[in-house]
């Protein structure tokens, strides 16, 4: 028969071997819930940059009929001033002719360039404030990356479970609330 001596350091030996089975289980755990959480936010961050390139090129696509439209009042007072320039022309000299109808066209490409400028300093305002709110984001989510503890990840198992992974795990406890925590180093 086996001595209590025995007896004891064989028990003892198999909460021993338990206790790092349920650690390994726990690592497991931490490194698949790290992972998801990394994956998931790399692809969040992918889909808002990616939404914001496809609405930034979109715009700048639909620059030129923008400009275009915006170019026709002007094209209206051009015909407009060439139609007057026509009737001066009977009427004055063809150097006052030539230098009306250049004031004219100059005033005109003047509103018209100063117009296009202003709308496209609007979008490219628009696009730098939607820039910087990416940026924040972008920065907020590294800094939730870089607040959890060194050398603890998350992995989602085979079974679908999630597993948070870390180094060294300390000794389980029950909190005060009455759930299983396991001290992470």
């Amino acid at each position: 028969m086996e001595s209590l001596g025995q007896h004891k350091a064989r028990l003892s030996e198999k909460l021993r071997q338990r206790q790092e089975q349920e650690l390994d289980e726990v690592e497991k755990l931490a490194q698949a819930l790290l992972e998801t959480l990394r994956r998931d936010l790399q692809t969040r961050i992918s889909g808002e940059l990616n939404t914001t390139v496809t609405a930034i090129r979109d715009e700048i696509e639909e620059l030129p009929q923008h400009i275009y439209d915006a170019s026709r009042p002007l094209k209206t007072v051009l015909m407009e001033v060439k139609d007057e320039a026509d009737m001066l022309k009977l009427v004055s000299s063809v150097w006052f002719k030539a230098a009306l109808l250049g004031i004219f066209c100059g005033v005109g490409l003047l509103m018209g360039s100063w117009f296009g400028m202003n709308w496209i300093w609007d979008q490219i305002e628009q696009d730098m404030g939607t820039l910087r709110s990416l940026r924040q984001e972008i920065s907020s989510a590294q800094s939730t990356l870089d607040a959890l503890p060194k050398g603890v990840s998350y992995v989602k198992g085979a079974d679908g479970k999630r597993y948070l992974i870390a180094r060294k795990m300390g000794t389980p406890f029950k909190t005060e609330a009455g759930k299983m925590a396991v001290e992470v180093r």
